[in-house]
């Protein structure tokens, strides 16, 4: 029966639900234990094409084709900083024409890339996250002048060294080690920010060449198939390694209060 809604039929998984499925974490699962009981590399491997081809074979089923995707990236229009905003663009962007080419693409090569493809879910739901935290400190930031808060310092610092009585000494340096470290975080945040902006880039620079090496790869044999599935998967899980770091990374910063 045709997709559409149509009632009696039961939807294809996406490739993240596909590759966490029951049946297909069995496959990988008994791989791993015949390959620690006889401790044989091969049946490791083994273990591990089977898996992929589950997740490709509930992917795109007997019929070819994925299912629709739900893009967990934001809808630019929503944005309010601009360099965020062009870079969810460039990622939207770069992601439907994967999925346009993905389309076009007979399904033993998406069988080929189905374990790439859920590293390209993870990515993109980092690139997600990494906004959403980008527009909270560009808000944040919009709102607080950090010129205003080094003349505060300097004023501070200037009465610190002017005053004769000890105690409102002692409190406007007080006051100055507080203003110094609300600028600290100020620059935190801003530096933050940036790093954000350039990992959002590289993330839609990454994505934006997947749809040509998808392309190459339709012209490739099985074994060379195999070498450049495994060459992209390996760049995406590179990349979505970095951007768990910069995420663990951001959970540091102090908090900033107004």
């Amino acid at each position: 029966m045709a997709r559409g809604g149509r009632s009696g039929e039961k939807a294809r998984p996406t490739i993240a639900e596909a590759a966490t499925g029951a049946v297909n974490l069995a496959a990988l699962a008994a791989g791993a234990i015949g390959a620690a009981a006889l401790h044989s590399i091969p049946i490791a491997a083994l273990g591990g094409i089977a898996y992929a081809a589950l997740v490709a074979w509930d992917v795109v089923g007997e019929r070819g084709g994925a299912k629709p995707r739900v893009s967990s990236l934001p809808d630019p229009k929503g944005l309010a900083d601009a360099q965020t905003r062009a870079a969810i663009e460039t990622i939207r962007g770069a992601r439907r024409e994967l999925d346009k080419v993905l389309a076009e693409t007979s399904p033993d090569v998406q069988a080929h890339l189905a374990m790439a493809l859920v590293s390209v879910d993870e990515l993109e739901g980092r690139a997600a996250s990494l906004a959403a935290r980008a527009e909270d400190i560009a808000r944040y930031l919009a709102t607080t002048d950090a010129r205003a808060v080094q003349r505060d310092i300097d004023q501070l610092a200037q009465r610190v060294t002017q005053t004769r009585d000890a105690e409102a000494r002692a409190q406007y340096e007080t006051a100055r080690a507080a203003r110094a470290e609300h600028l600290h975080v100020l620059v935190e945040l801003a530096n933050a920010k940036e790093r954000i902006g350039a990992s959002l880039l590289s993330i839609a620079a990454t994505t934006e060449a997947l749809p040509a090496k998808v392309v190459r790869m339709r012209a490739l044999d099985a074994q060379a198939m195999d070498a450049l599935s495994g060459s992209v998967k390996d760049e995406l899980d590179e990349m979505n390694g970095e951007m768990r770091t910069l995420e663990e990374t951001l959970t540091t910063l102090s908090q900033v209060t107004t």
